[in-house]
Parts: structure tokens; sequence; C-alpha cells
């Protein structure tokens, strides 16, 4: 199972913490490929936004996982109790800061540092939850 590091949210947030107009571009979205509302928008909208990373040379990318989660932020990859591979608490602590450290310097190079200080986090069977000035997050699904 993969570990994300970062934070859950809709496509609207994404949009919004990018700086991104999401009307405009669900607009285009469905008239470049024929859709009614929300009919299979989630891979464009994921691609829009890992398209837009990408141009501006960002590691950091938007995950859609299989449970319907989208997450801003870092996959984790060979960390997981499921695959037997042992790692020091200290290996795993340095490198959860260096991703974190990594995580606002990209933020703060594309400038949307702003649009970060409040977030409305995306739980997976619960409500909303709107929180300010926090840290990214580690989410494993199961």
């Amino acid at each position: 199972m993969p570990i994300y590091f970062g934070f859950p949210v809709t496509f609207q947030e994404a949009f919004r913490l990018f700086s991104l107009d999401f009307v405009n571009t669900k607009v285009d979205i469905m008239q470049k490929h024929k859709l009614t509302e929300y009919m299979y928008m989630d891979c464009h909208f994921v691609d829009y936004v890992n398209n837009f990373l990408k141009r501006q040379n960002m590691e950091m990318r938007l995950f859609y996982t299989d449970k319907g989660q989208c997450i801003v932020g870092y996959k984790i990859e060979n960390i997981s109790v499921f695959e037997r591979k042992f790692v020091k608490v200290s290996e795993f602590t340095n490198m959860l800061d260096n991703l974190r450290q990594h995580f606002w310097r990209e933020i703060k190079t594309i400038k949307c540092d702003d649009n970060f200080t409040k977030i409305l986090l995306e739980h997976m069977e619960d409500q909303p939850e709107t929180v300010e000035d926090v840290e990214p997050y580690i989410i494993e699904f199961h």
C-alpha cells in the first residue's frame, strides 16, 4: 500500500491551492471531451493539475487514489508494513523532515504559500474540515 505525504483535498481545493481556475477548466474539459457534468472528469482534473506542476518544474503531484481521494503532495514508495521492509526510525523521520522542507520550498517557489495557510481537508467518510497553519499529513489507505 502506498503512503502519501501531503494534504487530502477535493479537486476544487487543489485548484484553489495552486491559484488555478476550476470553473473555466471544467467547462473547457467538458467541451473538449464532450462530457456532461462530472462524467469521467476526475482523470482530466488530475492531468490538468499535474501538467501545471510539471511546467513549474515541481516534484509535487496531485494523486487520485483507488478510494476516490485526492492528495496534493508526494507518494512515498517502498515504506509499508505490508512489504516487510524495515526502516530505522531515524531514517524515516529524516525522510519526512526532508519532504516537509521540500514541500514548502516548492510551494514558495510558485508563490502559492498564502493559499496553504487555510486548507479544506477532505475526509473519506466524514465531513470536510478546515485547518489553518498546518504541516502536511501522512496518509495511508488499506
